[in-house]
C-alpha cells in the first residue's frame, strides 16, 4: 500500500456515524455500517433477550434487530418519525441496531478519541470503547465486536 492509500484508508478509518439514545450521543465507527433504514415490520423471535425485539426481512436478507435503548438498560419508547435501524455488519455478521435519531458523520482522530481501559468482561456489558469531545459535546465510541456478539450468541445457540 502507498503512502497516499494509507493516508486514505485512516481518513476513512476515522470516519464516525453520531446517533442519539436517550438524549446520548453514541459514535459508530463508519466502517461497520452498511446503512440506515427506516423502521420495517418486525418478526417477534420467541426465547430471545428482551432488548432483541426480532428479525427484519432486509432485500431478501433476514437481518436479527435489537433495540439500542434497552440493550443500553434505558426504557423503551414508542418509535416516531426519527426512529431508524443502523445495519451493521461485522466479521459477516449483520444486526440492525434501532436509534431515536441518527445526527451526522463526524471525523474523529485518534488523539480526540480517549480509549477507555477495561477488562475484557466490563467491555461486553458496557460497549463503550472511548469517548470524544467535539464542539464540547460528548460522544460515547461504541466497540462494534461488543455489540454485535449477541448475532454470534444467537447462532450458536447461546443467547443470554
Amino acid at each position: 500500500m502507498n503512502t497516499d492509500d494509507e493516508i486514505i484508508e485512516n481518513k476513512i478509518d476515522d470516519l464516525y456515524m453520531v446517533f442519539v439514545i436517550n438524549n446520548q450521543k453514541y459514535a459508530l465507527s463508519s466502517k461497520y455500517i452498511i446503512e440506515i433504514i427506516e423502521m420495517l415490520p418486525i418478526t417477534k423471535v420467541p426465547f430471545l433477550p428482551k432488548y432483541m425485539k426480532g428479525v427484519i426481512n432486509l432485500r431478501s436478507t433476514i437481518i436479527p434487530v435489537m433495540d439500542g435503548r434497552m440493550r443500553f438498560d434505558m426504557d423503551p419508547i414508542d418509535y416516531n418519525e426519527r426512529t431508524c435501524i443502523i445495519i451493521i455488519e461485522n466479521n459477516m455478521d449483520k444486526i440492525g441496531l434501532i436509534v431515536d435519531a441518527v445526527n451526522e458523520v463526524i471525523h474523529i482522530s485518534s488523539s480526540q478519541n480517549m480509549k477507555i481501559s477495561s477488562n475484557k468482561d466490563e467491555f461486553k456489558q458496557n460497549f463503550i470503547n472511548g469517548i470524544s469531545e467535539i464542539n464540547n459535546e460528548i460522544q460515547l465510541i461504541l466497540d462494534c465486536d461488543s455489540l454485535i456478539e449477541i448475532v454470534e450468541d444467537i447462532n450458536n445457540g447461546t443467547n443470554d
